[in-house]
């Protein structure tokens, strides 16, 4: 018997999120204020992350079918993530958008809406108040405006707030200090560029964004400009890096998960009936630091002691710490305090090194990166050292120390980021293999018994499949209506399988049956992906949510859509052997098909590690016995974290397919190529000396180069290689250990070479 929906009355309170690029840095911190305020309020999230809503491409209009999957018996509110959706939308586009959405309580997060009600933070009031305290506090009159991009919303708010605050403070607004950027710093470094050659007098510099202060702060340094004392800097975001710079930058913070928390409060709120604003402004503060001319809380050394806590609440006002994080940087600042004040006392490091390295374990732990620990010790120089008087020779020793201190701290920082990577890459390669391996001749049964131990492995506390009742192939994306029936076909809840669910049946929009719903808590919180190959779409995969570490869920889901794919294609061979035995040119065709497909990366179209793998050691025989030379090379994306930070994960879906292009255009068609992992390429080719293969990867170099000038990133790869003499016997797997070794020495080489010459 099928599983009866469960009413409003028996499930908790049910919000659907809607976003794009749920995995940048932005949206996984709106994720962790929306999960936390929902449990607070015993309400449950379902998390639906598309693409662009406005994309065409028939791989983006796959994940928008999740969009499609609320309505109004399933779920009581929703809230949209329009933070990360207006950077895909202009603001007539997404209002059209919300306006599609089921006629539930609804509220947009980071836009304010024509259509709907919003909470935003408040771009206008924060950036007046940046205005007030240059302008009241410092006498600034002639203050330049670096704006963001025309017609973002957040943008416009911040320009208005530079023309009203010249015009209420009697400043004449002058058009030749308003100058445009696109929130980068490369933006922001132009613009200066340009002031500086209008020769006008300016007091100080306002952008739009801290990358663009950041970038414009720069620029005037580099031309012998003094800050602050010839010029004020201000931006907007307190982004980590405005506190780590020898001269902090002056900013508004504004927390996001602030935004998600106040969001959802007030979408329940309307759910349970309440009035609410059409718009909510959630307040911002200002963040004074060097670049505006505030400086550190001096004391005299006999007070200092005495002044302690007036201090630590100056560095963390100054730091702009969130309040959820506020005890632990307090803790962290008296630590690092008892260690400067016992090494002054011993006149030996080791102290100051022992505090910051115990504390930057438990920021490690925490948060995952030192940079607000780096911040710390930039802050501690103006409130913990330069009050204290120091004679020179004492100062001189603890500049010493500081700078040995930031040393250790990147050195972890690194080491903590390659462990990272390092688990990250081996886990999506084990789960990859142990799937593709265990599941040679596509059984999905197969696919089923084995998934549970990968499951295990990644620390995964739920992840469910459903499947539609009959097959569904995308047309247009206007058109399609979700199946209205699913069953289950695997769950996984609580860190282990449930077998006794396994072909439950209940209706799509409900995400999950009533009995799944049971085994979870009541305030769960869980993402779902659909499952599709090419234009086929078969159901959707459910996971648990974790806001700090993210989740491999789209790897996963890549695995499983192909792994339906290929058993699908295998009933449909068998039954075309058991009605046509005598059509063997069709199933050797099917046969042909599910190869490809078991070799194939879905995204670029080379050949996947499997593939590669197979092939390459065969080819490297070959080549071996024939007395040929053999060159392995690895290619490696560069940036493609900072593309899904800053342009989201349909855009480093775009990244790699580019990068695909350019090495299939850039080698032979004799040679293989494979995509082996998330950014990592491989190429095996014969008859190319050392010479040869150094023209060739600077040849590629420059392929890359003219691809990203249709980009709006920046798309480039290291390369290395190496060569197996003729005649000598190849061991593929040392080939490819050695070129991988040879890849991060490229790596550095580049990198410093961009750090010399100050790109």
């Amino acid at each position: 018997m099928n599983a009866q929906a469960p009413t409003p009355r028996q499930r908790p309170l049910t919000l659907g999120i809607l976003a794009a690029d749920i995995d940048t840095a932005v949206a996984l911190r709106l994720v962790a204020g929306i999960i936390d305020e929902a449990r607070l309020r015993g309400a449950r999230t379902v998390f639906l992350p598309g693409h662009p809503p406005a994309a065409s491409a028939e791989f983006d209009r796959q994940f928008n079918l999740v969009f499609r999957l609320p309505d109004a018996t399933a779920f009581d509110g929703l809230l949209v993530i329009g933070t990360t959706l207006q950077y895909h939308l202009n603001a007539t586009q997404l209002d059209n958008f919300l306006a599609t959405l089921p006629k539930v309580p609804t509220l947009c997060l980071g836009f304010a809406s024509q259509v709907v009600p919003s909470v935003v933070n408040d771009n206008h009031g924060g950036f007046r108040a940046l205005m007030s305290h240059l302008i009241e506090e410092h006498g600034c009159r002639r203050i330049a405006m670096i704006a963001g991009p025309a017609g973002q919303a957040e943008a416009e708010a911040r320009l208005a707030a530079w023309r009203d605050a010249c015009t209420d403070a009697g400043i004449e607004v002058d058009p030749d200090l308003l100058l445009q950027g696109n929130f980068t710093q490369a933006s922001g470094r132009a613009a200066m560029s340009a002031l500086l050659e209008r020769g006008a007098t300016v007091d100080a510099v306002v952008a739009a964004n801290d990358d663009m202060a950041l970038g414009a702060m720069a620029c005037a340094v580099d031309h012998g400009l003094h800050v602050p004392q010839q010029l004020r800097f201000g931006g907007f975001d307190d982004i980590l890096a405005a506190g780590r710079l020898g001269v902090g930058l002056t900013t508004i913070n504004q927390s996001h998960y602030a935004l998600a928390r106040a969001s959802v409060a007030q979408l329940i709120e309307r759910i349970g009936g309440a009035e609410v604003t059409p718009l909510t402004r959630v307040p911002t503060r200002l963040v004074r630091r060097q670049s505006c001319g505030c400086g550190g809380f001096y004391a005299r050394p006999e007070t200092f002691a005495a002044q302690l806590d007036v201090r630590l609440a100056g560095m963390l006002e100054e730091l702009a710490v969130a309040p959820e994080h506020e005890a632990n940087y307090r803790a962290a600042s008296l630590l690092v305090e008892q260690g400067l004040a016992r090494a002054l006392a011993e006149q030996d490091f080791q102290p100051l090194l022992a505090a910051v390295q115990t504390v930057a374990r438990d920021v490690l732990a925490a948060e995952g990166h030192v940079y607000g620990l780096q911040a710390l010790l930039v802050a501690a120089q103006r409130w913990l050292i330069e009050p204290r008087g120091l004679a020179p020779e004492a100062w001189a020793a603890v500049a010493r120390w500081l700078q040995q201190a930031q040393i250790a701290l990147a050195g972890l920082q690194d080491v903590a980021q390659q462990a990272r990577h390092r688990l990250h890459s081996e886990r999506a390669l084990a789960f990859r293999d142990l799937l593709k391996t265990r599941i040679a001749t596509f059984d999905l049964q197969k696919l089923l018994e084995h998934l549970s131990e990968a499951l295990a492995d990644l620390s995964l506390d739920t992840c469910c499949i459903a499947l539609y009742s009959g097959e569904a192939r995308i047309s247009s994306l206007d058109d399609f209506d979700l199946p209205g029936e699913a069953r289950l076909l695997y769950a996984f809840i609580g860190g282990r399988e449930r077998p006794s669910l396994n072909g439950e049946r209940f209706r799509t929009h409900d995400v999950l049956p009533a009995d799944a719903w049971a085994l979870a808590a009541d305030s769960t919180s869980l993402i779902v992906y659909p499952v599709f190959h090419g234009a086929e779409h078969f159901g959707f995969i459910v996971f648990s949510v974790d806001p700090v570490a993210g989740g491999p869920w789209e790897t996963i889901r890549d695995e499983v859509s192909s792994a339906l794919k290929a058993s699908l294609l295998v009933s449909e061979l068998a039954a075309a052997r058991d009605a046509l035995r005598s059509d063997l040119a069709q199933a050797r065709q099917g046969q042909r098909e599910l190869a490809d497909i078991a070799h194939r990366d879905e995204l670029t179209g080379l050949l996947n590690r499997r593939g590669f793998l197979a092939e390459a050691r065969l080819r490297a025989d070959m080549l071996s016995a024939d007395g040929l030379a053999t060159a392995v090379i690895f290619a490696d994306l560069d940036g493609l974290k900072p593309i899904n930070d800053r342009h989201g994960h349909a855009a480093g879906d775009v990244a790699i397919r580019q990068a695909g292009e350019v090495l299939r255009r850039g080698f032979r068609s004799a040679d293989l190529i494979g995509r082996i992992g998330g950014d990592e390429f491989v190429v095996l080719t014969a008859n190319a000396d050392p010479d040869a293969l150094s023209a060739m990867r600077e040849r590629i170099y420059r392929l890359f180069e003219r691809a990203s000038q249709d980009l709006p990133f920046p798309l480039a790869c290291s390369l290395g290689y190496v060569v197996s003499p003729p005649g000598v016997p190849v061991s593929l797997e040392d080939l490819l250990a050695r070129a991988d070794s040879v890849l991060y020495e490229e790596k550095r080489r580049r990198k410093g070479a961009a750090w010399h010459t100050g790109v």
